[in-house]
Order: C-alpha cells, then structure tokens, then sequence
C-alpha cells in the first residue's frame, strides 16, 4: 500500500507513513479491529517492508501471544554460555575429532594403559617393575603436555612445574617406548599391543618435537659420530649384547622335587632315592618338565637394557653440548654392571657368554675413555727457572757490547788515537759528490 501524501510504500498494516507522517488508509483487514491480526509460522512478511517495521510486527505478535520479546540484534550479541563454540571447528582427522586435545599421542596413552593394565595378570607378558614405573612416570608427564597445549584441564597442568613441559620430556619418553617395545617383540597380543601404542606415540612425537632444525635431535645429538672408530664397536658390541637376550640363558624344571624317604620296615639309614619314571613315548615327552628361560625373562634385564642404550646416547651426543664430569666414568659403571649382571646368571647356555663378548667390544671405548680421563686429570709438570725460554735476557754489559778488536772509546788515550801522517792516500776517505 503506498502513502497518500508522498507516495511511498510501505506496510499495509501502519497507521502512519514512516516516511512523511501521513495518515494510511485503513486495510480491509483493519475494519474488523484495531489489535493486529496474528500471523502463524508460515506467513511471510512482505520483501519490500523495512526492517524496523518487522520488528514493531514481531513485537506485536510477541505481545498477542503473551510471550516475552528479546529483539533479534540481542540475541545474535547475546554472551555465549558454551565455550566450545568460540573455538574454530576442527579440521583434521575425524578418528581424533572426539579424541581429547585431537591429539593422536593420547590414543596411544590408551593403549598403553591398557597394555600396562594386562601385563598385571600371571598369563601376559610384561616390561618388569622398573619398564612399567618408567612407562607410567613417562606417560602422566606426556599426556600433561599435550592437555597444555591444546588449552585443556589448565587446572591440572599448572600443577606441575615449568621444566616438565620441555619438548626434552617426550622425546625421551619416546625412546623409553621404543626400547620398551623391542623387548616386547615376539608372538602374541602384548607385542601386537605395544607396538601400536609406540608407533601412534613416537610417529607423533617425531613431527613435534624430535625432527626438524629446530627439533631434539638436531639441537643435541649426531648420530654418525657412532658410526666411527672406535664407538662404531660399541655400536656392535651393545646390538650384540641386547640380541642375545633372546637367546636360551637358562633352563627350570618343572617336575616336583620328592625327598628321600625312609623304609618303614627297613633300618633307619636305609632310604628311598626318588627315581622318575622312564617316558612312555619318547616323541612326545622329549624334553619334558623343563621351561627354557630366555635372557628377557631373567630379573633386571630391561635394567640393563636401558644402561646399555644410555651409553650410545652418551656417545651421539655433539662435541659442544656441555655434559656433567660424571659422564666420563658412566661407560664403566655401564660395563661393570653388565659384567656382574652376566656372572649371576651365567650358565651353560651360548646367551651368557655372547652377551660378554658384546661387552668385551663396548669395553674398547671404556678404555680409550679411561686413558683420557686420566691424561686431563694428570697434573701439570713442575717449572723450572733454568729452562725458561720465556724468560727476558738481562742487558749486557758496556764492556761486551763492543767488538774485541776495537776498542773502548772511553779507554782510548791520546796515544791511541790514529796519526793522520801515518794515514795513506788509500786511507782517506773518498770525497762524496755534492748534490746539485
């Protein structure tokens, strides 16, 4: 409907033109009442009315209706109450979309826990004690830093100190997994288990924090100063040394122990030595009650697996990364243990003594080591005043300054000095030319 007075559209349920004031026409809808008539869900409001105008309708309809109305500029400005919707929409993988912090080291953490959790009952397999307590310590500690990352449970994260969240932390706790699950390997749910968990934790560790210019191998260590002499025998000697505890190591029987008994109607020094039956079939009772222990399965082998690997990572470190002084005897202290632990076990199995002959070529660099360590800790030799090199020469004396065959000016006399009528034509000195 268009205004009477200036011509300009507008609703055709105004009184008023919103243009020039004037008075509109009253609607044939207007002639039944005054209130506005209400409009369902499927009326369309006109294309061509202002949008103030479909506000006071909106209003309008709100208060027929009894309802309270909260303009639509309000409700876009209202505050958010879900702070998840601030956020930018995620764009990355969608098996990590529901996955805390999107990170895919926490699925790994799961999967780990679950393992840990299964090395707990007699029938699994496990890392020991001490793979177990280093794996959680690791764990907790990984699992903080990705949380602090991504922004989330910043009430638990501030807990912990500032030096925890080092990209050091989980590179290290990397190389804990992948050692971990090299013991691991074999046949069966739990090397299939820890070995999931390590590659989705180290493939994702190694795009973060270890690869790159910037990463935690470039910055502190160089892997080829292993492949020189003589740390490239150290190389060999701990590979050698960690595959042989796969090895047989030792054997257990499993075969009940029955002490000798006496006969009752015998003397009383007289016994009975238990003697086993014979094998009814020799196929299949073949090594019978006994159980062949590798080197894993024997206590402190994941201790000494570790040390092992300590020291490579001694030796890759850069020449300019600045170490502790203690760091010089580790090798020996590495050494020594390997040895002993290699003695309280050895037997007649080819496991133990391989196991020496690894570090028995780890012991060329403790040596090379050693002899350093005592050429730096040698003390200077003494000074000595009378071979000083260094030492200022004192001034000669005027009598050595001059040549033996002339003589002093000072003690030259009267009669010394030369007669010129003994001087010949070839003693006197040439006249020199004058410059023009």
């Amino acid at each position: 409907m268009r205004c009477p007075e200036c011509g300009e559209s507008s609703n055709a349920r105004l009184k008023y033109c919103e243009n020039c004031g004037g008075k509109m026409p009253e609607s044939p809808q207007g002639l039944t009442g005054s209130r506005p008539a209400l409009r369902t869900n499927s009326t369309r409001r006109a294309l061509e009315g202002p949008s103030y105008a479909a506000d006071i309708l909106d209003e309008a309809e709100a208060h027929s209706q009894g309802a309270a109305y909260v303009p639509a500029g309000t409700r876009d400005t209202a505050e958010d109450t879900d702070p998840g919707q601030s956020r930018p929409g995620y764009d990355g993988p969608k098996w990590l979309a529901s996955v805390p912090a999107h990170s895919q080291s926490i699925v790994g953490l799961a999967v780990l826990s679950f393992a840990l959790a299964l090395s707990i009952l007699p029938s699994f397999d496990g890392v020991g004690v001490v793979g177990a307590l280093l794996a959680v310590v690791g764990a907790v500690l990984t699992l903080a830093r990705e949380l602090r990352l991504a922004g989330e449970a910043q009430g638990v994260t501030k807990l912990l100190p500032e030096v925890l969240y080092r990209p050091e932390i989980p590179a290290a706790f990397s190389a804990l997994l992948a050692a971990l699950s090299f013991r691991m390997l074999g046949i069966g749910v739990m090397p299939v288990l820890w070995l999931l968990a390590s590659g989705l934790i180290i493939h994702d560790q190694w795009r973060k924090v270890i690869s790159g210019p910037d990463g935690v191998l470039a910055r502190w260590f160089d892997p080829r100063q292993l492949l020189v002499m003589p740390s490239v025998l150290t190389l060999g000697g701990v590979g050698l040394a960690l595959l042989t505890l796969f090895a047989p190591w030792a054997t257990l029987s499993t075969l009940p122990e029955v002490p000798d008994a006496p006969v009752p109607s015998g003397p009383p020094e007289l016994r009975v030595i238990g003697a086993q039956r014979a094998a009814d079939d020799v196929l299949y009772s073949a090594n019978a009650g006994t159980i062949t222990l590798t080197g894993w399965d024997l206590s402190g082998a994941v201790l000494v697996e570790l040390l092992l690997l300590s020291v490579l990572a001694l030796l890759a470190l850069k020449p300019e990364v600045s170490r502790p002084t203690w760091t010089r005897f580790a090798p020996v202290g590495v050494l020594g243990v390997g040895l002993l632990w290699a003695l309280l076990h050895l037997k007649l199995s080819p496991g133990p003594f391989i196991f020496v002959v690894g570090l028995a070529a780890m012991g060329v660099q403790v040596v090379r080591q050693l002899r350093e360590s005592r050429d730096s800790l040698a003390p200077a030799p003494a000074y000595d005043d009378s071979h000083d090199v260094t030492e200022r020469e004192e001034d000669p004396e005027p009598e050595d300054m001059y040549p033996d065959d002339e003589g002093n000016p000072d003690d030259m006399g009267p009669d010394d000095e030369g007669n010129p009528d003994d001087m010949g034509p070839d003693d006197e000195e040439e006249p020199k030319p004058r410059g023009r």
